[in-house]
Formats: C-alpha cells, structure tokens, sequence
C-alpha cells in the first residue's frame, strides 16, 4: 500500500485557519473569542519577530489556541463555522499543482492522508471534499454536548505528526510501503512527517525545509517562501 501525507495550511492552499476562525468569529458576534486566540498567540509571535524565539514556539501557541474559538458552540453550530472556514475560505486559496497532485495519486490508487495541525473536525471535512482516506489534526475537547475550548494534547505538529501517522497504520492493519509512498508538506516542522517515506515534496517551502530539501535531493514544488 502506498500513501501520500499531506499537511494543509501553506500546503494545499495559501489561506490559513487560525485567521480563518478568527474572521468568523467577529462575523458572528464572537468577537471575544477571536480577540482571546490574538492575545494568546501575541507572545510567541513577538518573541519570534525580534528573534528570542523559535517558530516552533509560535507554532505551539497558534495550535494550542485554536480550541478556544470553539468554546460554548455544540457539534451542529461548530460543524457549520468549519464547513465555512473549508468551503469559503480556505479552499477559495488552493494551490492548484498541489491538488492535482493528490488527484493523481487517487487515480493510481495511492490512499491520501491528511496531517494537520488545523482542529480535527475541519480536517474530517477537509479529507471529505478530498475523497482522502484518513485525517489527523489537533483534537480540540468535547464536554457534555459542548466544544470546551480546551486542547486535548499532543498537539498535531512536528514528531508528533509522524508518530501518529504510524499509529494510524497499525490501527488500520496497513502494510504501508514507506519506501514507495509520498509526503508534502511547506514547514521545517514537517520533516519528521516527510522522513518516514521515500520521496517527500517540499511544497512553497519555508528557507529552513527548503535547504533541507536541497541538502537531502528531496523533491521542491512551488517557489521557496522568503
């Protein structure tokens, strides 16, 4: 069986999805909500801006905040916000290349898997309009009937995303041939992720995955972010 791993925000389209929430939470009268991941997140972006911190750091904190715009909201209102920030505003900004690219690996029966750090319900309606096998992403916590805005750990990034990919192999009862199958992703985050298959894209990378890129003669599609 071979696999092709995606991750999404940067990869399969340019939008991303903590401005995304943030967007319709002030469009719909959750103007807190927003304003409270922006509080959240402002610590490590500063600290990354002059150079004290790493992007590792601020992706931390743009993940583990990302629950929090769900808080009070039950299955049926937060399906409604994520199918708009899929359907209206992310999808809207896909990379055409990338998404041509999955589709070709469809149609040689390659099963498609997403890995991303977005809240796992938006993944499940990510891999839907994909027709992609699987989806794994940051599980935001569910409490009697209620998002509770808070982030069941380990957030989906970095090692974390490779140990669960091999997770969800075995649980599936997979022989997944890792020499033969694919991986996209655009951060240096992704390079656990792209270090378990044999031929791993680096998608509009950032500087740090595109040297790797070039050091390791991994695959490069798009022009490298600055």
């Amino acid at each position: 069986m071979i696999v092709a791993l995606v991750d999404s925000d940067g990869t399969l389209y340019t939008g991303q999805f903590g401005r995304g929430m943030m967007k319709y939470s002030t469009e719909h009268k959750r103007p807190y909500f927003a304003w409270r991941y922006y509080a959240g997140i402002l610590p490590a972006y500063f600290l990354y801006k002059i150079k004290l911190g790493s992007w590792q750091n601020l992706q931390h904190a743009l993940l583990a905040n990302l629950s929090g715009m769900l808080q009070g909201l039950d299955q049926e209102q937060a399906r409604t916000a994520l199918n708009w920030l899929i359907h209206d505003y992310l999808l809207p900004t896909q990379r055409a290349d990338v998404f041509k690219r999955l589709k070709e690996h469809q149609a040689q029966g390659h099963k498609v898997i997403i890995v991303s750090g977005m809240l796992t319900p938006s993944a499940e309606i990510l891999r839907e309009q994909l027709g992609a096998e699987a989806a794994l992403g940051t599980q935001p916590e569910f409490v009697n009937g209620k998002f509770s805005g808070r982030t069941v750990l380990p957030l989906m990034s970095g090692a974390t995303k490779a140990a669960k990919v091999r997770e969800l192999a075995q649980s599936r009862g997979w022989d997944v041939d890792w020499a033969s199958s694919f991986a996209y992703g655009d951060s240096f985050t992704d390079h656990y992720m792209m270090d378990l298959v044999g031929n791993p894209v680096a998608v509009y990378p950032d500087a740090k995955l595109h040297a790797l890129a070039q050091e390791k003669n991994w695959g490069v599609l798009g022009t490298p972010k600055d």
